[in-house]
């Protein structure tokens, strides 16, 4: 237990407004796991894992990143990207074929990094549209991560 304590203090000492890793949860429609790598030019990659049906849903985006508020603690961010789910269809008390979707995924928010501890929390909207399987534009995805921010 100590030596958890000395790594996470260790993280906070390291750690200010902006991080070159970040790790955490996702709320959303679907709660899932983020994992954020900035690359020190207003530019960073996300990967989102979530539970789709019985299967799992991965999204990969492109963010890029500006100032919010005159402050080096709030960023604006925009971006985009693709996402691949698989699971398995269920039918009367057994998995039938297996169910693929693919699509395009925007994203828009703002997050904040705390200077204090090793916490970046996001809110964002992150709007999707499907090109196999359920077909169609969705729009009510709207979602909060917390993450444990690593500089």
């Amino acid at each position: 237990m100590k030596y958890l304590i000395g790594i996470l203090l260790l993280f906070s000492l390291s750690t200010s407004a902006q991080y070159k890793y970040a790790v955490g949860v996702r709320f959303d429609r679907s709660p899932g796991i983020t994992f954020k790598n900035n690359k020190g030019t207003g530019t960073s990659l996300e990967a989102m894992l979530h539970g789709f049906g019985n299967g799992a849903k991965v999204t990969l985006l492109a963010e890029k990143h500006q100032k919010a508020f005159s402050t080096g603690h709030w960023r604006w961010y925009y971006g985009a990207g693709g996402h691949l789910a698989a699971a398995s269809r269920y039918r009367k008390w057994e998995y039938a074929e297996p169910l693929t979707q693919v699509g395009v995924d925007g994203i828009l928010g703002i997050e904040h990094t705390f200077s204090e501890v090793p916490l970046n929390i996001s809110l964002d909207w992150k709007p999707e549209f499907n090109f196999v399987n359920y077909t169609g534009l969705y729009l009510d995805n709207v979602g909060l991560s917390l993450r444990f921010a690593i500089k």
